[in-house]
């Protein structure tokens, strides 16, 4: 029964970044906009270590598969899918030049983390009682935490900074552009940095402050938040 109550909150993110990867990937087969299709990546990988999450719960964490999965899990969750968001971010506001850079060195970066994190020790005690919580401490620390602190920081950096940016941007043009328009943009950037905030406080506080319980909780409206702001924003193209 715990273990059920603990997935409540999961699954709804399953479903919620399911829908999301799904919305932003037939945006880009439509629009074949650089930064959609990142921002379709990160969300795959979000949706394949939230369910990941949900099926290592389900089939025992400290089993041969729910080590696996929780490896998965932990790669694309934690770590990668931070940066991958931040890079649709980049691609939006910059050359295609600064963001082939960006591209290389991310996924340089995201090799060298998936392998640091396949190669580091578990702590099986810790992962058999991962229900509930983001999995801190599971892994032994290695080079891995310190790949893991800059792909998410600068992950949550870019979104958050190019949504401000956008922001600005469209304050500064409030008076050439339609007031109604205007305002739906600006609600859609605030709801995207709000939602983009909330996830990375969600695994900071877990991390830094040992509050594990509200993980999902804040990820499951972090998502939300932000999901309504995306779609918000491609109002605007209609």
């Amino acid at each position: 029964m715990n273990n059920l109550i603990s997935l409540l909150f999961p699954t709804v993110n399953v479903i919620v970044t399911a829908l999301f990867a799904g919305v932003v990937l037939s945006q880009y087969l439509r629009r074949h906009h650089q930064y959609q299709l990142y921002w379709a990546i990160a969300l795959t990988m979000a949706f394949l270590a939230t369910l990941a999450y949900v099926l290592m719960i389900i089939l025992q964490p400290t089993s041969t598969v729910g080590v696996v999965l929780f490896r998965i899990y932990y790669i694309l969750g934690a770590a990668l899918m931070p940066a991958w968001l931040g890079l649709g971010s980049i691609a939006l506001v910059s050359s295609r030049r600064v963001t082939s850079i960006c591209l290389t060195v991310l996924a340089l970066l995201s090799v060298l983390t998936a392998a640091s994190i396949l190669l580091t020790d578990i702590d099986r005690q810790r992962l058999s009682q991962i229900a509930g919580t983001p999995g801190t401490g599971i892994l032994h620390p290695g080079l891995w935490l310190v790949l893991l602190i800059v792909l998410n920081t600068s992950g949550v950096v870019a979104v958050v900074g190019v949504a401000i940016y956008s922001g600005w941007k469209l304050l500064r043009r409030a008076s050439e552009t339609m007031k109604v328009q205007a305002a739906n943009l600006l609600r859609a950037n605030v709801l995207i940095l709000v939602g983009d905030l909330l996830n990375g406080i969600a695994g900071s506080q877990a991390r830094f402050l040992g509050i594990e319980n509200a993980f999902w909780l804040i990820m499951t409206v972090g998502w939300t938040v932000f999901f309504v702001g995306v779609l918000l924003a491609g109002r605007r193209s209609q």
